[in-house]
């Protein structure tokens, strides 16, 4: 497993601060998540990882191939992670990532993970950039697919959060008496949704989690999805206007 952080400060307690995993599937104790990230700020963790389930569930540990009971279980799948989701399916078990380049001490740090091989039944290339923006006060996550066929594309990010739709491409988040406002930048016919993360016993129950998703419509070719993670700091929340730049270019 490799990892990638940036923080806005070592002292304040308050601080931005994200980080995102490359790797692979199969590492010991996994989940289907290369990609995931998560991220704190104002004192609260707006996008979380759920952790583990039980490990005396039936098969707990039988994840060897795309259909064991494993991956059925949902807090180790790609649908309870920060991760894209094509298809409906779980990423590839068998896949590797790897973070192909890094921006640091730079006004606006960033990373970027090349996870082809993840989502490989539907794209001839897939890579997911994270970008500290704003002064270090906000955070865009950029997903660039190649799509070999057609396929609708699920963002989607877990959070304790109370989740307020604001229009399809703009939502507010509120944790701890404070807010986030996340914005959707592309592709233009996408729109925001919310899901409860709630299981049925055995499995952990993640009581008040919810995902925040941002859906595209089922499509082929180049598609950029970009998205603004923006805490209210005192002063207002920062408001993202570059537009997208290809990866390829940051």
């Amino acid at each position: 497993m490799s990892l990638y952080f940036s923080r806005s400060s070592w002292s304040d307690p308050n601080a931005l601060w994200i980080g995102i995993k490359a790797g692979y599937n199969k590492v010991n104790h996994g989940h289907l998540d290369l990609g995931n990230f998560e991220l704190d700020a104002l004192g609260v963790r707006w996008a979380r990882d759920l952790g583990s389930d039980d490990y005396n569930l039936p098969d707990y540990f039988s994840g060897s191939t795309q259909t064991s009971q494993r991956w059925k279980y949902y807090r180790l799948n790609s649908f309870s992670h920060n991760v894209p989701v094509l298809g409906g399916v779980n990423q590839n078990v068998d896949a590797t990532s790897k973070f192909t380049k890094h921006g640091e001490a730079v006004a606006e740090p960033f990373s970027i993970v090349d996870f082809t091989e993840v989502y490989k039944q539907f794209a001839g290339s897939a890579l997911r950039g994270m970008k500290v923006v704003g002064n270090r006060k906000a955070v865009v996550i950029q997903d660039e697919f190649a799509l070999t066929k057609s396929t609708d594309i699920a963002w989607g990010m877990t959070t304790d959060a109370t989740i307020q739709i604001i229009n399809p491409r703009q939502a507010e988040l509120s944790l701890g008496g404070q807010k986030m406002t996340a914005k959707i930048l592309s592709p233009a016919n996408a729109a925001f949704t919310v899901e409860s993360a709630q299981q049925a016993a055995p499995q952990k129950q993640n009581l008040g989690v919810s995902r925040l998703m941002a859906k595209v419509p089922a499509t082929t070719g180049n598609v950029v999805v970009l998205i603004l993670l923006a805490p209210q700091w005192p002063g207002g929340a920062f408001d993202y206007t570059g537009g997208v730049t290809p990866l390829a270019n940051w």
